[in-house]
């Protein structure tokens, strides 16, 4: 295996590309290195969103969780599930309202349920902008 010598400006945004990829560093110097050779090809991933931090009021409970646009998870930062992660806006709501109110069906869209702290807005959205 060769080294390369690298700035450590440079070094650092490698490091920084390979922790949004989830890959090695060497893949990240791959992937910009073939992005150049083959101009037809498409350009290396954009790095992921950071999270949307978003709530839910309901049953007079305030939970609070970051929405991950790249993989669509959501997870909770408030109240008796926190730490706990889902797979999506629906499955994260399901879960809230079994634990607040389990005597109700749980079935809820988590597009409509959960909204963006920021704004207020429902996260439904920016659904089309967090599709990958």
């Amino acid at each position: 295996m060769e080294r390369l010598e690298l700035d450590e400006d440079v070094h650092q945004q490698v490091r920084l590309l390979a922790r949004a990829w989830s890959v090695t560093e060497s893949e990240v110097i791959r992937r910009l290195v073939n992005a150049f050779v083959n101009q037809d090809a498409v350009a290396a991933p954009a790095a992921p969103v950071e999270p949307v931090a978003i709530y839910a009021d309901y049953e007079g409970h305030h939970v609070e969780a970051e929405f991950h646009p790249a993989t669509r998870r959501v997870s909770i930062t408030s109240g008796s599930l926190t730490g706990r992660s889902f797979k999506s806006p629906s499955g994260a709501a399901i879960a809230v309202v079994q634990a607040l109110n389990p005597s109700v069906h749980p079935n809820r869209n988590g597009w409509s349920f959960w909204f963006i702290q920021e704004t207020g807005r429902a996260l439904q959205s920016i659904r089309s902008s967090s599709n990958s």
